[in-house]
């Protein structure tokens, strides 16, 4: 909870800021394969009626939360999340 409400920026940095954080709290026993994040927001999609601000996957990868990582990373500064929406 502290590393999420701690990090500044989009909603999607602080959602990872807590998943990297679960992590090293000791993460999922089974070990890690892969992460995804789904962000939703009325209207808040980049086409008309649609809701999905933010979809990343990745699956099948031995460091995912890091890769996950990149791609948020990419998105927030292509997409320019966080920037008056």
């Amino acid at each position: 909870m502290q590393a999420f409400e701690n990090t500044p920026g989009h909603l999607s940095l602080r959602l990872l800021a807590a998943l990297e954080a679960g992590q090293r709290a000791g993460g999922d026993k089974r070990g890690m394969q892969s992460a995804a994040m789904l962000i939703v927001k009325k209207d808040g999609g980049p086409w008309l009626h649609n809701d999905v601000v933010l979809r990343l996957q990745v699956d099948d990868n031995p460091s995912p939360i890091d890769e996950l990582r990149r791609l948020v990373e990419k998105a927030v500064k292509q997409f320019r999340l966080g920037a008056g929406r």
